[in-house]
């Protein structure tokens, strides 16, 4: 299905919101992670300059983690569960359609967030000081990779909308249902963006799954 509030951009009255929702995965999975990008390394700034230590320390879902599982092996199907169900969790959000944007973008956006209050605060599980911006942080840890699973989760699902909103205002209109999940259907990009998105958040999950285990195996 393809629903018809998706805009093609590069016309002269494109907006973010063309590229995010494009017809085309691709420009949808740019579009989103570079927007989140940026919004991530904005807020990783303020909190390691601004915020207060440990902010998030006692809302971080690693805490949900039982104990070391023993092996890196049931250690990464641990996280890797887990990080599933999130996964699932904004392919149902995206049931959910306010004008343009599937509710699953907002979750997305919220993590991204959360995300860098986290390492600007020292909010981790394990404690590591705070984690100054910077490149090396940035590639040197599964978490930016986790992330981007997750963008490329929401793009690929856009479609599965079931309720949607109209028009604004977005906080006094209502969702009607104008779509079922018989009309759902992935296209070949979205399918191969849902995959690759699914192998990172794997590849990433599991070298976490090591790191741990060099540190509490």
């Amino acid at each position: 299905m393809k629903s018809s509030d998706s805009t093609e951009a590069g016309t002269p009255h494109s907006t973010l919101g063309d590229f995010i929702n494009h017809e085309n995965v691709f420009v949808r999975l740019a579009s989103l992670w570079l927007l989140l990008m940026a919004i991530f390394i904005v807020v990783w700034y303020v909190s390691f300059y601004l915020l207060p230590e440990g902010l998030l320390r006692s809302t971080n879902t690693s805490r949900l983690l039982p104990e070391y599982a023993g092996s890196v092996w049931a250690e990464f199907l641990t996280i890797f569960a887990i990080n599933l169900a999130g996964c699932l969790v904004i392919a149902a959000f995206n049931t959910l359609r306010s004008i343009r944007t599937p509710a699953g973008y907002v979750i997305v956006a919220s993590v991204w967030i959360q995300g860098a209050i986290t390492w600007g605060t020292n909010s981790l599980a394990i404690e590591a000081g705070r984690l100054g911006p910077s490149l090396s942080v940035l590639l040197n840890r599964g978490g930016i990779f986790e992330l981007t699973a997750y963008v490329a989760v929401a793009v690929a699902t856009r479609e599965f909308v079931i309720w949607h909103q109209q028009s604004g205002p977005r906080w006094r209109e209502e969702f009607e249902r104008r779509y079922s999940p018989r009309d759902w259907h992935l296209s070949r990009s979205e399918w191969l963006v849902l995959l690759a998105g699914l192998f990172l958040l794997g590849a990433a999950n599991f070298r976490e799954a090591f790191m741990i285990s060099q540190v509490v195996g």
